[in-house]
């Protein structure tokens, strides 16, 4: 099984954080099973293989176990966190751990015709430009939270209140727009982002989870054993052995592919 993640072109990266597609077969009848753990995105997904309706996947709260089956040809679009409502249309609360099918101005059917991958690809972002033509950016003051939080990597990992302090909204105003945009609220989302601010340090070679805890604003260990649990159903020690086999590949906050 081959999972791959390839960046947008510059004018989709607004609202498009990586094209992904996985391909293979399970081995045997046997399922493959993979973990996709929340990033706060929304993913459309295309089957390429039975060529079925697209399926919007909405921003999750837990880890999800997937078993894949048979033959497997998957082409996705992760949107990024807080591009969801106004790419949808719809609020992102609504959305939230939720599966709906959607219409892109472009069928599963055609990609299984298209020559290639590389073909495939064309599909897909003629469409998502067309999408986006008509509309406004994603709210501005959400996307600046979503950015802060996604650099940071010191003790003090910006709070809800230093962020609506310099934004210059109250923390119930600023919660309202983040939950409308993103589909959690500030507190989660900022909680999930220290999380993968934690596993992505990891991958790139930290170790010693009370050092790294540290590092990023847990208050102990034991505070992201716990916070890792509730988000992935794993503690961190779990996680990382599922990173060494089949399971581990997806949604590792990288682009492997480009």
């Amino acid at each position: 099984m081959v999972y791959a993640e390839y960046k947008p072109p510059g004018d989709l990266s607004v609202w498009v954080a990586c094209f992904w597609r996985i391909t293979g077969s399970a081995s045997h009848g046997v399922p493959f099973e993979h973990r996709v753990l929340p990033d706060g995105c929304a993913d459309l997904i295309f089957d390429l293989v039975s060529g079925g309706s697209i399926d919007l996947v909405g921003p999750m709260t837990v880890a999800q176990v997937v078993d894949l089956t048979g033959v497997v040809g998957m082409l996705g679009v992760r949107l990024r966190p807080g591009a969801i409502a106004a790419f949808g249309g719809v609020r992102a609360d609504e959305l939230l751990d939720a599966v709906v099918p959607m219409s892109l101005g472009v069928s599963a059917e055609q990609l299984v015709e298209a020559a290639d991958f590389p073909a495939q690809l064309r599909l897909v972002i003629r469409a998502l430009r067309a999408r986006v033509a008509a509309l406004g950016e994603p709210d501005p003051l959400v996307r600046h939270a979503l950015g802060r939080w996604v650099r940071a990597e010191s003790p003090d990992f910006p709070s809800v209140s230093v962020l609506t302090r310099d934004l210059g909204l109250s923390e119930r105003a600023f919660e309202r727009r983040f939950v409308a945009n993103v589909g959690l609220t500030p507190v989660s989302y900022r909680r999930l982002a220290r999380l993968r601010t934690v596993l992505r340090l990891h991958s790139e070679g930290a170790r010693g989870w009370a050092t790294i805890a540290a590092t990023t604003g847990f208050s102990d260990q034991a505070h992201l054993v716990r916070d890792c649990r509730a988000f992935t159903g794993l503690t961190p020690t779990e996680w990382a052995a599922t990173q060494l086999s089949r399971a581990g590949f997806l949604q590792d906050g990288a682009v492997t592919t480009v």
